[in-house]
């Protein structure tokens, strides 16, 4: 018993170094022993660590989204000013594909990523010494296979860190491409019919959507991890039908249904419970729910809840979208996806509750809120007063949003339009807690791999089918057949469905725009196709020269 205990209490100490601050909360974790096996639910408790390595690789500006979105068409930070968001380059190298391995952010990401794999690990094994249920035991693996998809994706590696090693010097099982894919989906399949449904644990738990959504992923993407410097990558036909046929059973399942009243609630408040998630990590301001995703890409003196005392819930001015991704919505401007009003250009609001930003896409003078001496104005009604927006923070200029935006030239406090996709939390106290959840993977998505899958076998008439069956489903007007004729148009769509969800990298590579080159990006090196794994971690296996290989130009 006492081995069970010592591993419990490790587990335990890891997940509190990412959840808490307070020293106090520190002390009172490692504490637990004994105690802990006798409570109520003390086996699910073990799993809450290993969810938890979500929260900075999903809600933080600087993790997944700076390696997958902003080194991306989508995504850019100036050097604002000359003065603020240079944050030792990591933003711009990521930008112009000029990162080496000691960026901050790939060694970031890397450690959530593999941490999130051993934390895993050990909840397999400690549920499994427990006497937990398979359910359970289940649940682990399954999100041992999510860190490990994550790991693939970037680095083209996955672990098969098995729970009899912990505790031993028993090293992981390190498998690449092909491999890596196939090892993954044995584990999904072992794993699948033993895991409860959407309906039966919620999205926020590891399910048998999230499964399904896994696999989907990796056959849609099978190609490219199985040759990633390929000139053109070959879809094999049959892993497109696989693809198509998972797609349609998730689609018919009843389980998921599109989000059909407003695209942008499921990025609100109060977004569990949407049926359009197949899993989502869940957030909670009480241990450290993030709002990151929120206020980067928001303007600091844009504030967010008409409450006097949250004086720090507003945004940062700091990244914007790339003007060459403002340019993919012109002729869709009507599309709620792109821009959804839910406050006018000026004038007054007469109830509090009715405040809320703009969403999707931020051009021209914005409005909101206005803030003078830690107070709202009102009218002499007692109504919010909704006026332009002024830089009070930085440059004084009004927040007059243009297209044009560059990292060094172009790069002022209003330059470029900005993304409010993702709300702030209106019932927290400052801009860094949320008790929104992050989707991992949606329903909409499912809709664009069937349909991006029918493309490349050549069934034009099933992808647009699917395509405006989500345009219905958004309020976005319905293509015609001569709209969506090449992949340039299928990658459209998902540009418009799932910007700023931390994917945009993984589908420019499929789609063969990795290499392409926009304003203040030139690179086209395919070697940055994959990211390089740091040394230290090459350094560790020590005595086991080539366990870790670097990745090819690194």
């Amino acid at each position: 018993m006492k081995k069970r205990i010592l591993i419990l209490t490790l587990f335990f100490v890891a997940g509190t170094f990412y959840s808490c601050t307070d020293l106090s909360e520190t002390v009172r974790d490692t504490a637990l022993g004994e105690e802990v096996l006798n409570e109520p639910g003390a086996v699910e408790q073990i799993l809450a660590p290993a969810y938890a390595g979500m929260r900075s690789l999903m809600s933080s500006h600087n993790w997944l989204n700076n390696l997958q979105s902003m080194s991306s068409y989508e995504q850019i930070t100036p050097y604002r000013g000359g003065t603020d968001w240079f944050d030792g380059g990591r933003f711009i190298e990521m930008h112009q594909h000029t990162w080496a391995p000691t960026h901050v952010s790939v060694i970031d990401v890397w450690r959530g990523v593999t941490q999130g794999v051993a934390r895993a690990a050990i909840a397999e094994r400690s549920i499994a010494d427990l006497g937990g249920s398979a359910q359970l035991i289940a649940e682990a693996r399954g999100l041992k296979a999510l860190y490990n998809a994550w790991a693939l994706d970037m680095w083209d590696v996955a672990f098969d860190k098995k729970a009899e090693d912990i505790g031993t010097d028993a090293l992981s099982t390190v498998y690449r491409g092909e491999a890596a894919v196939d090892y993954l989906m044995s584990e999904l399949d072992a794993v699948e019919n033993q895991l409860g449904t959407v309906g039966s644990v919620g999205e926020t738990r590891f399910n048998r959507s999230a499964v399904k959504g896994l696999k989907l992923r990796l056959l849609i993407n099978k190609a490219v991890y199985a040759d990633r410097y390929a000139a053109n990558f070959s879809h094999n036909n049959a892993d497109l039908q696989a693809a198509i046929t998972l797609a349609t059973e998730i689609i018919n399942s009843g389980e998921h249904d599109l989000e059909r009243e407003n695209y942008f609630n499921m990025f609100d408040l109060n977004n569990e419970g949407n049926r359009e998630f197949l899993f989502a990590h869940r957030q909670s301001a009480a241990s450290g729910g993030r709002g990151d995703m929120a206020w980067f890409q928001t303007s600091r003196n844009r504030w967010r809840a008409p409450i006097e005392s949250f004086g720090g819930n507003n945004g940062s001015d700091g990244a914007a979208m790339t003007q060459e991704f403002a340019d993919i919505w012109i002729g869709f401007e009507d599309d709620p996806r792109y821009f959804t009003r839910y406050i006018p250009d000026g004038g007054t609001l007469a109830n509090d509750a009715d405040f809320n930003w703009n969403r999707g896409l931020q051009k021209g003078q914005q409005y909101g809120l206005i803030r003078e001496a830690g107070r709202y104005l009102r009218d002499e009604n007692g109504h919010l007063i909704i006026g332009p927006i002024i830089d009070l923070a930085r440059s004084g200029d009004p927040l007059n949003y243009t297209r044009e935006v560059g990292v060094v030239t172009d790069n002022q406090h209003w330059a470029g339009f900005r993304v409010i996709k993702w709300d702030l939390d209106p019932t927290t106290n400052g801009r860094g807690q949320s008790n929104i959840n992050m989707a991992w993977m949606r329903l909409g998505e499912v809709y664009l791999i069937r349909a991006e899958a029918n493309a490349r076998l050549g069934n034009w008439g099933a992808a647009l089918a699917d395509v405006n069956a989500l345009r219905e489903a958004r309020g976005a007007r319905l293509l015609d057949a001569g709209e969506l004729t090449t992949l340039s148009h299928v990658q459209r769509e998902w540009r418009m469905e799932l910007y700023h969800e931390h994917l945009t990298r993984t589908w420019e590579i499929r789609f063969g725009a990795w290499e392409n080159t926009w304003r203040d990006k030139s690179g086209t090196d395919v070697n940055r196709r994959l990211f390089p794994i740091p040394q230290n971690a090459i350094d560790a296996a020590g005595a086991n020269p080539g366990y870790l290989e670097q990745n090819r130009g690194y």
